[in-house]
């Protein structure tokens, strides 16, 4: 496959000027061609740099619209994708539609086409687009992914915006840090230095920590490049991760919050895969592998191999010990009288109005901390500049 070139006019008599990968320039004016295009002159880039296609939650959105449009009037699904390739403001969205366009008129499905580009369509996406495919209820299964993606986008949201205020505290605290140990301090050490008073321990301390701040300063940022190296290296390791999620999840109310995170996304999966009738051990096997943490993730996975051996969810779920009683019972209302997607969704829904609750609690005991750190080297800048002041004024008094 190369990239060329092209001018191209369409059927309202429009140049269309863009570029596009085909085998050769016969593929090329076939390909046009099927978007209702007429090949005018192209022209074989020797390189240029491909970026790869990659949608993001709100590009997906947007496609899945408009595949509910197709699917819902009754159109031609070719001739629906043909549209929205040449129409679609979002260029992202256009070349999806432009991707499954080429290979479904090749003679592939959607969910074939769609399994082949894992990087474009996550694997929720595609097990949806197949249940779909099988129930002939396409429409419906994509109003689900569209609820789906549209929680996902406004669970990041809410994160971000209980994260924004923390962050800019957290902020002004590192800057002004760094104005007073790279500005302040060093012109008070230069006037304490020319004072030749006996200097009191609490700034002989804090002239040794400029001084070595300012000489070693090339070991200090090698040193912490080494340890996030360490830890990313350390992260990427099936074993490593596993040490460090255990570590989180068991910090007093940041594992807290990660549990409660895990678990919206994973009981949210579970209620959209099971009510688009997908089968159990596939709505279990995915639904396990959205949980970002490796740990949490076991736990599921564990409740996935009780239940595919014949136990219910809410007693799997119960063994875990992870969950309230409460929850253990909407779960086993919803099993005891069919409704377990919309109790699934309820228990997603709860966990979901619990994360920024407790971002909010865990940033109520760290703002404090930041506050106290931040007057503490304040004190401690002042306290050693002013006390020597105070020390030498004494003794020219005497």
């Amino acid at each position: 496959m190369a990239i060329y070139s092209y001018r191209a006019i369409n059927r309202d008599s429009e140049i269309i000027t863009d570029k596009l990968d085909a085998a050769s320039e016969d593929d090329l004016e076939e390909r046009l061609h099927s978007m209702g295009l007429t090949l005018i002159e192209a022209s074989k880039k020797s390189f240029e740099f491909k970026r790869h296609l990659k949608l993001s939650d709100k590009d997906l959105l947007n496609l899945t619209y408009f595949l509910k449009l197709i699917f819902s009037s009754g159109m031609s699904l070719l001739e629906g994708l043909r549209s929205i390739g040449r129409q679609a403001s979002n260029t992202n969205v256009s070349k999806a539609a432009q991707l499954l366009h080429a290979n479904i008129e090749s003679g592939k499905s959607v969910y074939g086409t769609m399994s082949e580009h894992p990087a474009v369509f996550p694997p929720i996406y595609v097990s949806l687009v197949r249940a779909g495919e099988i129930s002939g209820n396409m429409d419906k299964v994509l109003e689900d992914a569209s609820s789906y993606l549209d929680w996902k986008i406004r669970l990041k949201k809410d994160i971000i915006s209980a994260f924004i205020y923390p962050a800019i505290v957290l902020t002004a605290v590192v800057l002004l840090m760094i104005v007073l140990f790279v500005f302040v301090l060093p012109k008070l050490i230069a006037v304490l230095t020319t004072m030749n008073a006996e200097l009191p321990l609490v700034t002989r301390a804090l002239m040794a920590f400029v001084k070595f701040a300012r000489n070693y300063w090339m070991i200090i940022a090698a040193f912490i490049i080494f340890v996030n190296a360490a830890l990313f290296l350390t992260y990427s390791n099936r074993a490593g991760k596993r040490i460090i999620d255990l570590l989180i999840i068991r910090i007093p109310l940041i594992g807290t919050l990660t549990r409660k995170f895990d678990y919206s996304r994973y009981f949210r999966t579970f209620a959209t895969l099971f009510r688009s009738g997908l089968s159990v051990d596939k709505t279990l096997r995915i639904s396990a592998s959205v949980v970002k943490n490796s740990v949490i993730a076991e736990s599921f996975d564990n409740v996935t191999n009780a239940v595919i051996g014949g136990e219910l969810l809410s007693s799997a779920l119960s063994k875990t010990g992870n969950f309230a009683p409460l929850i253990i019972n909407i779960v086993e209302i919803g099993e005891k009288t069919g409704t377990l997607d919309s109790s699934v969704l309820y228990v997603s829904d709860i966990y979901e109005k619990e994360v920024p609750e407790t971002i909010k609690k865990v940033f109520t005991i760290i703002e404090p901390l930041m506050i106290i750190t931040l007057g503490a080297v304040v004190l401690m800048t002042i306290a050693s500049f002013f006390l020597p002041l105070y020390k030498l004024i004494g003794g020219i008094r005497r």
